[in-house]
């Protein structure tokens, strides 16, 4: 067979990885194996959203082991994926297929202690899914534990890669909005589990610390529970963008927005990233218009 040529292959070629990293899952539900099974028919949310198929996506990346605790995801996970270094024990995992990097994809309850563990073990890279954990002490203690080991952690609010958004940013960058001003949520979506995104999303944009946070919840009896909260907040940054969280733990009638508010017009993204509007200023009239958003031509999962 002839060796392909071309300039795509060239560039390629050339760009391919030196190394190869082994890779591993600890945690084979939903969002370490199967949440792509919930987006079928939903061309927003581009393949792969799950971190097994997006560490087969990524380049210089095999995947060659998972753990998990229950025996049946672990079947599972091997149909789908062809995995056959399977344990329900991930630290014998760690010790026998040493992998460099490791996606850690549990219940938030038992993921301060893998990842301590995993630190420990001498892991090189985790990518947690997010929540990061349950309390300020968690995340603290894996922090200092990754400090230790010389572990890079990442918490995974990868939307902050998608290419919407992305475009978002560089339309923003480029003056179609005017000056930033103002940031605004709609949800009705938990404050840990949802809004981890929504939260680092506007720090993003926003570019600069908060300031000062005010919120509320939505009651005190779930204020003094265990369960993720709803509520709403106002965040000052300390260059002067404010944002707004309205979520509610009830149904709004509106599915994760997000509007991003400068002084001559404002995008705003609506159902889950699924559509993108940009309204601009007339230069004569002052009014509002409506403007070509700049989709990105190939939309890629922000997961790889």
């Amino acid at each position: 067979m002839a060796e392909p040529k071309g300039e795509a292959f060239r560039v390629v070629n050339e760009t391919k990885p030196e190394h190869t990293y082994r890779g591993a899952v600890v945690g084979c539900g939903r969002m370490g194996s199967t949440i792509d099974d919930e987006h079928i028919g939903m061309p927003h949310y581009p393949w792969p959203w799950a971190h097994a198929p997006a560490m087969i996506e990524a380049r210089g990346v095999d995947l060659i082991a998972a753990a998990d605790v229950d025996q049946a995801k672990l079947d599972d996970f091997k149909r789908r994926w062809g995995v056959e270094a399977l344990y329900t024990d991930y630290r014998e995992m760690v010790e026998k297929e040493q992998p460099d990097i490791v996606c850690l994809t549990t219940r938030p309850e038992p993921r301060a202690e893998v990842t301590i563990g995993l630190a420990e073990a001498g892991v090189k890279a985790i990518y947690a899914t997010k929540p990061m954990c349950r309390t300020l002490a968690e995340a603290d203690a894996m922090i200092d534990a990754c400090h230790k080991h010389g572990t890079i952690l990442a918490i995974a609010c990868h939307l902050n890669w998608y290419n919407w958004y992305t475009n978002a940013r560089q339309a923003i960058a480029d003056g179609a909005i005017g000056t930033l001003r103002s940031m605004v949520c709609h949800s009705p979506a938990s404050l840990s589990n949802l809004h981890s995104h929504t939260f680092a999303l506007l720090r993003l944009f926003a570019d600069a610390p908060a300031k000062w946070v005010f919120g509320v919840m939505d009651s005190e009896e779930s204020a003094a529970g265990d369960s993720d909260l709803a509520g709403s907040g106002y965040i000052v940054y300390e260059n002067g963008v404010r944002a707004i969280m309205n979520t509610r733990s009830e149904t709004t009638g509106e599915s994760w927005a997000l509007e991003f508010i400068g002084n001559k017009g404002r995008i705003v993204s609506r159902n889950a990233h699924a559509q993108f509007e940009l309204r601009s200023t007339h230069p004569e009239t002052g009014g509002p218009i409506q403007c070509q958003f700049p989709n990105p031509w190939y939309p890629r999962s922000s997961m790889v």
